[in-house]
């Protein structure tokens, strides 16, 4: 069996790197032949984040590259396996054009990327593109989906093979050396990127009254910077590093999550919780999508509705820190059992597998 990957990014980008390579080396240890093709380079989003826009050439380089790929490159394999789509806002003309070939993909989905298109502010993009992404999981043999909410999409379209495949983490890089629960400092503690920085500001007030009140503080880990100015709480920004993640998340004393109830964010997965839970940390979220699902209410986290529910969970969790180890060992074990890397790339392989056994 010969497998083409076209992940959307290389390693720089968290979906490509949890949702694709880290399942590699596994699906190497069963021996199946497979190359890696992504859409955008690591020189790409270099040169994104630090100047706040692409580099059309670079861009231009690497959508002539892919098309090249899917029409002259792709009948060399027995699947293919795409990452969301294969050129964002192009029409899905070469996912049709693999359909008309008979050749097998695969299509993974960690956000509900169809309300870039049927919610875009451009007229033109919500009428020509609205449904592209259902036309894309119409052509495929097999829907991979992170959350329920995609799921549910996926149910009305042609494809039947939909397998929820939530994203995952090494387990055994998530550890935290054993802090004393007499510190006195406490630290609400939240990681993200530059993109999904505007849900802390939902917040903002909330966070202001409490560590006006408390001896707290809010951990930023890859906060926007140029949102800063709009922050009125006590808070410290920590870029984000790969090699230093897990230690800074092994610094809360609770991990948050806040959600808008807005479509795009409705098909989230909930990653964020996974990480803060891996790390033994007790959670507090927004009631939106997948959260749902990840947080037992009361047993590993809070599911907060509303300004005082924000207030009266993390004071529960500031006046209760053994309370807190409780509810981080349960969301440890939620995590072991249901979002582990042992458990995903097992349901991974499955997928890859299971597509048009005649042709494997």
């Amino acid at each position: 069996m010969k497998i083409l990957f076209l992940p959307k990014h290389e390693y720089l980008a968290a979906s490509t790197r949890y949702r694709t390579i880290q399942y590699l080396s596994y699906i190497k240890d069963k021996n199946i032949e497979f190359n890696v093709s992504p859409l955008f380079s690591d020189e790409y989003l270099k040169f994104k984040y630090e100047n706040g826009t692409e580099n059309k050439l670079i861009t231009l380089r690497r959508i002539l590259k892919r098309i090249k790929i899917i029409l002259f490159d792709a009948q060399q394999y027995e699947l293919l396996v795409i990452e969301k789509e294969l050129i964002p806002y192009f029409p899905p003309l070469l996912e049709c054009y693999l359909k008309l070939k008979k050749i097998h993909f695969i299509v993974d989905y960690d956000d509900a990327i169809w309300h870039n298109y049927d919610n875009h502010r451009n007229f033109l993009v919500r009428v020509l593109l609205k449904n592209k992404i259902k036309i894309v999981m119409n052509q495929a043999d097999t829907i991979i989906a992170g959350s329920k909410y995609i799921v549910d999409y996926a149910k009305n379209t042609l494809c039947r093979n939909i397998v929820k495949i939530p994203t995952v983490i090494d387990i055994k890089r998530y550890k935290c050396n054993e802090t004393s629960i007499k510190e006195t400092l406490f630290v609400i503690g939240w990681i993200g990127s530059p993109s999904t920085s505007q849900y802390i500001l939902d917040i903002d007030k909330m966070l202001k009254e409490f560590t006006d009140k408390h001896n707290a503080i809010v951990h930023l880990v890859g906060f926007d910077k140029a949102l800063s100015s709009q922050l009125h709480f006590k808070y410290r920004i920590v870029p984000w590093n790969e090699s230093s993640e897990i230690d800074e998340i092994c610094k809360f004393s609770v991990g948050i999550m806040p959600l808008p109830d807005t479509p795009f964010e409705r098909g989230k997965c909930g990653f964020k919780l996974i990480q803060y839970m891996g790390c033994k940390k007790a959670v507090i979220a927004s009631p939106i999508g997948e959260n749902n699902i990840i947080v037992s209410h009361g047993v590993n986290g809070f599911l907060a509705r509303d300004y005082d529910s924000w207030l009266e969970h993390l004071l529960f969790f500031y006046q209760n820190r053994l309370k807190g180890i409780e509810f981080g060992n349960q969301g440890f074990n939620t995590v072991q059992q249901a979002y582990s890397l042992g458990v995903g790339q097992e349901k991974y392989y499955q997928a890859l597998t299971s597509v048009d056994k005649e042709v494997l």
